[in-house]
């Protein structure tokens, strides 16, 4: 006889016809060797940087009973990783009564599908189900095209280029305040001419008519923005 799974005061009964029923004194059944590792709770999506909702890894016997006795590491990673992003946070941790919890994980990187696996010496490890990482709050600024050399007075191309970044250097699509241009080193005492404000567009700002009028070797341009930190540009010439 066996029974599958944990609980105090189990009793058996006997029966037979024409017998009277007879029942046991009371028993318990407590779980057995620890076997496997089992996602309890499960990773859900959230934007890069920001902490997954607490993830909890338990610990069961082969009849999936929580191994309340269990208080070794347990260890998560990444298993699949679809955008490139880094696991952070306190990735090892110790099981209280059979179950490790990890409250402070998160991904820098935007991507659709990770997937968090678990593992602790040599129980059967487990895989997570999947669930994605997207863009959050603009943070900075960031020259995504460059502004290159070109003549006094011609338009600057190719289009000068900014995109607001969040905290994990992924693209703040939701960004779409004004993002404006301005000269930053001014060696030509020129004047910046063109749309030198504009509307991001899922996090990016496309210049596309902006010139300088006078000669000079290592103007800068910076950009700003309602929130996001500024960034100035790498050096250009206009001659």
């Amino acid at each position: 006889l066996s029974i599958n799974r944990t609980g105090s005061g189990y009793t058996l009964k006997a029966s037979a016809t024409g017998l009277t029923t007879a029942f046991s004194t009371p028993f318990n059944i407590t779980a057995g060797q620890a076997s496997l590792l089992l996602f309890t709770a499960q990773p859900v999506t959230t934007t890069a940087k920001t902490a997954l909702a607490p993830v909890q890894v338990t610990v069961q016997d082969n009849q999936g009973n929580t191994v309340t006795s269990f208080t070794s590491n347990v260890t998560v990673a990444i298993a699949v990783n679809p955008g490139g992003g880094t696991l952070s946070g306190s990735v090892t941790k110790a099981a209280v009564g059979g179950v490790a919890t990890f409250s402070n994980l998160n991904i820098d990187k935007v991507g659709t599908g990770y997937r968090l696996a678990a593992t602790s010496g040599s129980l059967s490890p487990d895989t997570s189900s999947a669930f994605s990482i997207t863009a959050g709050t603009a943070t900075t600024l960031e020259f995504s095209v460059e502004p290159s050399a070109t003549a006094p007075g011609a338009t600057i191309a190719p289009a000068v280029e900014v995109t607001a970044l969040d905290a994990g250097g992924n693209t703040a699509t939701g960004f779409v305040g004004n993002v404006t241009i301005a000269i930053g080193t001014n060696p030509g005492s020129g004047t910046l001419s063109g749309t030198v404000t504009v509307a991001a567009v899922l996090g990016k700002a496309k210049f596309s008519d902006l010139s300088i009028n006078n000669a000079g070797t290592g103007y800068t341009l910076k950009a700003a923005a309602t929130g996001p930190a500024g960034v100035t540009s790498l050096p250009f010439n206009i001659m």
